[in-house]
């Protein structure tokens, strides 16, 4: 009596174990479906059961409560991320499995990690990485940001960032036209062919402006770049313009001082200090008066001359 209280449940757990390691066996299949599809069935098996069979099925190690089938199928009505996971199903009464089958349930995208945004004085860079894409390829990456100030009690609209499309290969984008010492919300996320991921979201806040350094960042944009061979031959250039130009004014003006050094008249030279000495030497000659002597032109010198007494 003893001897059967101890076998019969030794018996009946080497069932169980046995029939636990037949249905590790069995090979797990893999059946991928988009989030939202309708009247999804799974056959229990490669071949189709009996309708007289009792097919049971277990979800995640629990009995489902989707509907079943009489050729032994499972029904999902509309596949959701909950009816994502492991299927077992198998015939009542009998400890072993007649297939497994695996459900991958394909969504959007996932939220985005790692998302940052490094803010200047006017410019915001927005960063992230990809944790997935929902079973379908990211088509493209779609960002927005707005002010964080309410304005009349609530927030603005979110402003797009272009381009409007960024490409799924990229991880950052810039945005521009920000007001210095002011905060934004910035958000970001993933695009498949099943529609958009959930958005993360990000706030940052700008810089204080300093004119005075943005000048000269500005000023000093592309200097690194700037190609001095450019730079030398323009100055050439100008310098060389420069030259010819002084050389022609040179040798204008030696040209016009020789031309009025050799056609001004020596009369007109002469009769410059004469008329400085004396004012009335070119009035008409005095008639001499009596006892004194008379004035004649001196013939030394040509034209009117000085005026001699004898």
């Amino acid at each position: 009596m003893l001897l059967e209280r101890i076998l019969v449940p030794l018996f009946c757990l080497g069932i169980e174990v046995f029939g636990r390691v037949l249905g590790e066996e069995v090979e797990i299949r893999q059946v991928a479906s988009d989030k939202g599809t309708i009247n999804v069935t799974i056959p229990c098996g490669t071949e189709p059961l009996s309708p007289a069979v009792n097919v049971q099925w277990v979800h995640r190690g629990n009995r489902t409560h989707h509907e079943i089938l009489v050729d032994g199928s499972l029904l999902l009505p509309q596949v959701g991320v909950e009816d994502e996971g492991l299927y077992e199903c198998g015939v009542e009464n009998e400890t072993s499995f007649v297939d497994r089958v695996n459900v991958t349930v394909r969504t959007e995208p996932p939220p985005l990690v790692n998302v940052t945004v490094h803010a200047s004085t006017i410019l915001a860079i927005i960063l992230w990485n990809v944790a997935g894409d929902g079973g379908h390829p990211i088509i493209d990456f779609t960002a927005q940001y707005r002010s964080a100030m309410p304005v009349n009690g609530s927030l603005e609209a979110w402003r797009p960032i272009s381009p409007n499309h960024i490409s799924p290969n990229s991880r950052q984008i810039d945005v521009y036209h920000l007001e210095p010492n002011a905060s934004y919300w910035f958000r970001v996320w993933a695009n498949n062919v099943l529609g958009p991921g959930p958005p993360v979201e990000v706030l940052a806040t700008t810089l204080f402006s300093d004119q005075e350094a943005e000048l000269y960042k500005h000023f000093l944009e592309g200097a690194e770049t700037f190609d001095t061979r450019t730079w030398v031959a323009a100055v050439c250039v100008v310098m060389g313009t420069l030259a010819v130009l002084a050389a022609g004014t040179c040798a204008v003006l030696c040209r016009e001082w020789r031309r009025s050094e050799f056609t001004e008249e020596p009369d007109v030279i002469e009769l410059v200090p004469n008329i400085i000495l004396n004012p009335g030497f070119m009035e008409t000659d005095p008639v001499p008066r009596e006892g004194r002597g008379a004035f004649i032109k001196s013939a030394e010198c040509p034209g009117p001359g000085k005026p001699r007494r004898v």
